[in-house]
């Protein structure tokens, strides 16, 4: 057996990137004992061996592994020297351009993470993290920022969140914890999804799905209220991601036009999961969360409330947003405006029809108990004729005989992930860690990408929808003034 062979029998490669800690575990488990590395054949980028032991020369390797972050290229390896590392993938001879040609893609990827000058001056400069190339930053708030992304296996655009762990108290901690609990369990195509979860020593990097079209806040601020006929396919998507995430017994608490997002032209997303919580048995919730404009009366009372309530006002508050171009209680104070929500004083425009009255009035309800539920409002008149998106269909993380043959979806994953370099052994291997797992990272976009193709198919059910619904009332219309202008003629 040749030494480049010898070498890649040994490496084993980690299933997701190398970080200080991994790096700092290798350097534990390596054992070089009577090895002395030859200097000058270092820096050229090579390694040949020496039986002399020399404890200062390997221990300022061993740092310079550690500063730069990658691994020791070995063109020959004594047997008793090792790297402990998981098993989800074994690499190819990484000392030859045909070596690394050979690999897939997942395996090139980890390997130029490691070891590629590029790569490394990017993170470094902060332009990459694991598996995604960072761009322009989109927002920012007091302890994040959020930036555009690429997957550099998938390239799907990403939204990834920056989070300054020095800002973070515990109660942040806390809410970051719950926000990626939530975002875990929900699979709706109205809802923002979660790819991933990257921690480096002084930063998390949330990754999730990016929606390019702008906020609803912003969109009726620039064009103004929306009429009933447009306001309806929009708010019936919402409705539809509220039931199915209380359907999982998960609350928003920050339901508002700012975290309503467009992906498409009549698209829409609700985002920021950052209150989010599960409750359990319909236990009450005691932490004000939300935006005041938005906030429940029972919020301002010190006193425990329910958190699918509280969701249902800010929803009645956010139609009231769409139809009027203003949010009901208002206040040039933030006292003024708390005594008005807490005295439930607003008014509501004569233009509104009284179907869009009633469901506004019945989720601005004072007592909470007697408020609707989501699934009231589902089943609102307003609403009837409407059309409400359902939830995703879940691929699970272990491909099934059964599951392949029924789901195009199921299907279509395994085999891009298989292209990718991604077996069932890494992922059974990967499961258990959930999103902080750059290989479950890449099972959920490559879903994700599966599943858009089943949104753009309700996203045109949902235009033609409104297309019979729009061709309808002008029937009707046009039958009412024919009939008019016939009885103008009689006269």
């Amino acid at each position: 057996m040749t030494a480049v062979a010898k070498t890649a029998q040994l490496r084993q490669i980690h299933s997701e990137p190398a970080t200080i800690s991994s790096i700092q575990t290798d350097i534990s488990n390596m054992q070089i004992k009577g090895t002395q590395f030859d200097l000058p054949n270092v820096i050229n980028g090579s390694m040949t061996t020496k039986n002399v032991y020399n404890p200062p020369l390997r221990e300022q390797l061993l740092r310079e592994k550690l500063a730069n972050a990658k691994s020791a290229k070995m063109d020959s390896i004594d047997e008793t020297s090792s790297v402990v590392r998981t098993n989800s993938a074994q690499s190819l001879p990484v000392t030859s351009s045909e070596g690394v040609a050979a690999m897939t893609p997942y395996q090139r990827t980890l390997y130029l993470l490691a070891n590629d000058a590029a790569f490394q001056k990017e993170v470094a400069l902060g332009k990459r993290i694991g598996f995604y190339r960072l761009g322009k930053e989109l927002g920012a708030g007091n302890f994040s920022k959020v930036k555009l992304g690429v997957h550099v296996l998938t390239k799907e655009k990403v939204a990834v969140k920056i989070m300054e762990k020095t800002k973070m108290d515990q109660k942040a901690q806390r809410l970051l914890t719950r926000e990626i609990k939530s975002m875990e369990d929900l699979h709706h195509p109205n809802i923002i999804r979660l790819f991933e979860c990257v921690e480096t020593i002084s930063r998390t990097f949330l990754v999730m799905e990016y929606a390019g079209g702008g906020e609803l806040y912003a969109f009726v601020q620039e064009r103004g209220k929306l009429t009933e006929d447009d306001a309806k396919p929009l708010y019936a998507q919402i409705v539809a991601a509220v039931v199915h995430m209380h359907s999982k017994d998960i609350v928003h608490r920050d339901i508002k036009a700012e975290n309503v997002i467009f992906s498409h032209p009549g698209w829409v997303k609700l985002a920021d999961f950052g209150f989010s919580c599960q409750v359990e048995n319909g236990a009450n919730l005691s932490t004000f969360c939300g935006s005041p404009p938005y906030a429940a009366p029972e919020l301002f009372q010190d006193k425990d409330y329910s958190g699918a309530m509280v969701d249902i006002w800010a929803m009645g508050v956010l139609l009231y947003f769409m139809l009027v171009g203003v949010t009901p209680f208002r206040g040039e104070t933030l006292n003024d405006l708390t005594q008005n929500i807490l005295k439930g004083i607003y008014n509501m425009p004569d233009y509104l029809s009284t179907f869009a009255q009633h469901l506004i009035s019945r989720m601005l309800e004072m007592d909470p108990n007697r408020r609707l539920t989501i699934l009231d409002v589902k089943k609102a008149y307003w609403l009837r004729e409407s059309k409400f998106p359902r939830s995703y269909v879940q691929c699970s993380t272990v491909p099934n005989e059964e599951e392949l043959e029924t789901s195009s979806v199921a299907r279509n994953v395994w085999h891009t992930l298989r292209e990718y370099g991604i077996d069932e052994e890494m992922m059974k291997e990967a499961a258990p860690k959930g999103a902080r797992n750059a290989i479950i990272g890449t099972y959920r976009i490559v879903l994700y990408q599966s599943q858009v193709k089943d949104d753009d198919k309700e996203r045109n059910k949902v235009k033609d929808h409104q297309l019979l619904q729009e061709a309808s009332k002008n029937q009707r219309t046009q039958m009412v003034l024919n009939k008019r202008s016939k009885t103008c003629t009689l006269f």
